[in-house]
């Protein structure tokens, strides 16, 4: 069974965060971060939030909280932290145009959650209240999510989203065993994916693609790679011809006339 942790960012309003772990109580959910919250941290714990906890009042109490002194460290910090993770989801109500290569988002029900041998550490991500992720914390994830919604007013209240997340997720989990063929198989890890997209990117610069298409060539890759779970073989073998091919522009004077 995966190991699934909701990381909510900069959250501003404890009754959010009640609410979320009363979500998570609902879907089988247990593992909640509060990471460089906003709200004050006596009030997170506050007989007020455990109202809107509810049943999960357990998993708003064993939350993991996390604050950061120096601000400056903030996208640092983060990052550290979510190395642990194998799979990184975030959310956003923004990347409805394609154009927006940092946020192109897939729906929650577009969503696969695999079964694997060994089992993976997903986190999924939500921004605070008033904007939602930065494109910097949105750069720190693997998938993007987003909620299909009216257009004249998109923007969902932050445990709203989380409990259509978490809804979608659970129909996954526990109705749809998603695999390849009878038997889970091993999935390539976060530390393998990132691998090969160092291998693309050293082969993006060998090319001397244009600067201002160069960074979204490397984000169109990674999305692509990301969207569709690979297992170690389908990595080993893709990782083997792009690493060929980095070899073989090495061997190339590319300002020759």
């Amino acid at each position: 069974m995966n190991l699934i942790t909701v990381v909510l960012i900069r959250p501003e309003n404890a009754s959010n965060i009640g609410s979320i772990a009363r979500l998570m109580e609902n879907f089988d959910f247990k593992k909640l971060v509060v990471f460089n919250p906003l709200e004050n941290k006596e009030n997170i714990s506050s007989y007020r939030t455990k109202g809107f906890a509810m049943h999960g009042k357990d998993i708003l109490m064993n939350a993991l909280i996390m604050e950061i002194d120096d601000q400056v460290n903030h996208i640092a910090e983060l990052r550290n932290f979510l190395q642990k993770f194998d799979l990184v989801i975030a959310t956003t109500a923004k990347g409805k145009r394609d154009s927006n290569i940092r946020r192109l988002a897939i729906f929650p029900e577009d969503l696969s959650i695999p079964s694997s041998v060994n089992p993976l550490n997903i986190a999924i991500l939500f921004g605070k209240e008033s904007r939602g992720l930065t494109n910097n914390e949105i750069g720190l994830a693997d998938i993007i999510l987003r909620i299909p919604t009216g257009e004249n007013y998109p923007s969902l209240n932050l445990s709203h989203a989380c409990g259509i997340i978490l809804y979608e997720i659970f129909k996954k989990i526990n109705i749809v065993n998603i695999g390849r063929g009878k038997h889970p198989v091993l999935l390539a890890d976060r530390k393998d994916r990132q691998i090969l997209l160092k291998i693309i990117q050293n082969i993006i610069v060998k090319l001397k693609i244009r600067a201002h298409k160069k960074e979204n060539l490397i984000f169109a890759f990674r999305n692509i790679f990301e969207r569709d779970f690979m297992s170690k073989r389908e990595l080993s073998l893709v990782t083997g011809l792009f690493s060929k091919v980095n070899k073989i522009l090495e061997s190339i004077d590319l300002y020759e006339e």
